[in-house]
């Protein structure tokens, strides 16, 4: 995201309440307006289904279609993804172009090929329509090509133009969702999707022409140099992929329990909790608003003072103020981030319950959101402490960290469903959430309190290449055009920059 702290470091450099005022709308917008977007999509052509007498089993093939492409679209993606953002940050600091719009075109690739395995093994005997089983694929695989394209959209700083691109596809399933469920005769299940595959196609290619306009055409590039990353940076692969499938890991649980409804005979997913806990993480957007800010402006200008003193040889009283100062800023930042987000959970808190109870919503269902709230709440900061603990490269902890996160909500769910029952559902969240953040809180205090030791001790003293299959898979591939950047940055003297 440092297009976005160059763009926040010059609002906020006004130093006045409009300047601060646009510099955490644009942070607003970044950070939630393509999901805004992309869920508002969704919304109106449910409401479009609605309005037009559509129910039963077509609306809810159509809900459980996307709601399947977008949950597994983003756990089977976010280990390849977390990985290539480390590939195109080395990429960018060697000023090797070339390899980074070719390694686009690669992992598309890859996850193409893994989305349709995917998607084939489980619509393997389905009675479903095969229309509906190939738009439905074709909608996860887009689903997979924007997550991937959001990683070099971070480095391109015209962000206007990305949501606009955002807001054309919008508009176009929109559009076409309205003339295809009132003028065609396909189903209408096939109908909607047919319309949200349109609108998803038109953001690739938005989205593809402008990052191509950025980086350049990827003439001469290595479209899977990136592949021996996945051996060097292993951890963060399972890092994200744990974080990623613990998240939707209590949902997929509560699928197959007794609130569990199967659609179509394939897909089963559980309306009232799935919509209880949409809501719940809505509250965490300010969290996440919040974090781009400070972490962008005020916590990366320390991180970068202290790892220039180490680098360029400072001397040990300028490192130790740097630490000093650094620490200070980040339990300062983070504490402000707690206190800013526990109010909008309080808010959302006394009105949720309210607007929940009016959309025909029962009390007791209205509970289980004010319990799942603030197991939202939780999983907000966890997430913030596992990306500030990347920050510093503690990968093994970070892994440990993640992993129980996975765990807890593996234990606690299957409890819930096997041994407490339905009474449980939300407070078993909520007790592996706070779990995981009280014990990833003391790993990041454990850091902060030994940083020295683990910057200058605890890194290996000699770069070791990656050696697996992968590697040699490259350089078969490409011979001697292939460069690892990893000792090239060791050789230019960047190992250790922040």
């Amino acid at each position: 995201m440092a297009g976005v702290g160059f763009e926040l470091k010059k609002l906020f450099t006004a130093r006045t309440a409009a300047g601060h005022l646009r510099a955490y709308s644009y942070s607003v917008i970044i950070t939630a307006g393509p999901f805004f977007l992309l869920t508002s999509m969704v919304l109106a052509i449910q409401f479009l289904f609605h309005s037009l007498g559509i129910k039963g089993e077509s609306a809810e093939l159509f809900t459980a279609s996307v709601i399947y492409s977008f949950v597994f679209s983003q756990i089977l993606s976010s280990g390849f993804t977390m990985v290539l953002t480390r590939y195109l940050a080395d990429s960018l600091s060697l000023g090797r172009y070339q390899d980074i719009m070719a390694s686009l075109f690669g992992m598309g690739a890859i996850l193409t090929v893994l989305s349709g395995l995917t998607a084939g093994a489980f619509f393997w005997g389905s009675p479903l329509p095969a229309g509906t089983k190939w738009l439905a694929y074709l909608f996860f695989a887009q689903q997979m090509l924007v997550w991937t394209e959001n990683v070099y959209l971070s480095a391109v700083k015209q962000y206007k133009r990305l949501l606009l691109s955002y807001l054309a596809g919008v508009m176009l399933s929109i559009a076409l969702a309205a003339w295809l469920l009132t003028s065609s005769s396909l189903l209408p299940e096939q109908a909607g999707l047919l319309a949200v595959n349109a609108g998803m196609g038109l953001m690739v290619l938005l989205l593809l022409l402008h990052i191509a306009a950025y980086f350049g055409a990827p003439e001469g590039g290595m479209n899977f140099a990136f592949l021996p990353y996945l051996e060097r940076h292993w951890r963060l692969f399972f890092i994200s992929f744990s974080y990623m499938a613990g998240l939707f890991l209590p949902n997929i649980l509560i699928w197959q329990g007794p609130w569990g409804v199967e659609i179509g005979g394939t897909f089963r997913y559980a309306p009232v909790y799935d919509v209880v806990t949409f809501y719940a993480f809505l509250s965490i957007l300010p969290l996440m608003t919040m974090f781009v800010v400070s972490v962008e402006t005020t916590f990366y200008e320390r991180y970068s003072v202290y790892f220039s003193y180490i680098t360029r040889k400072g001397n040990f009283r300028e490192i130790d103020d740097a630490r000093k100062d650094l620490l200070h800023t980040l339990w300062f930042e983070l504490r402000h981030i707690v206190e800013f987000q526990l109010v909008f959970t309080l808010i959302f808190l006394a009105l949720g319950g309210y607007i929940l109870s009016e959309a025909g919503i029962t009390s007791s269902q209205v509970n289980m959101f004010q319990v799942i709230l603030f197991g939202a709440f939780f999983t907000g900061l966890f997430q913030l402490i596992c990306i500030l603990m990347v920050y510093f490269d503690y990968q093994q902890e970070v892994l440990r960290v993640a992993l129980w996160f996975l765990g807890s909500h593996f234990l606690f769910g299957m409890l819930g469903l096997h041994v407490f029952g339905e009474a449980s559902y939300g407070f078993t969240f909520f007790l592996a959430a706070a779990g995981s953040f009280l014990f990833g809180f003391c790993r990041l205090n454990y850091f902060a309190g030994r940083i020295n030791y683990f910057v200058f001790c605890a890194q290996p003293v000699f770069y070791c290449p990656p050696a697996g299959w992968l590697t040699r898979l490259v350089r078969w591939l490409y011979g001697d055009r292939y460069v690892d950047l990893g000792a090239a940055k060791e050789e230019d003297g960047y190992a250790n920059e922040p």
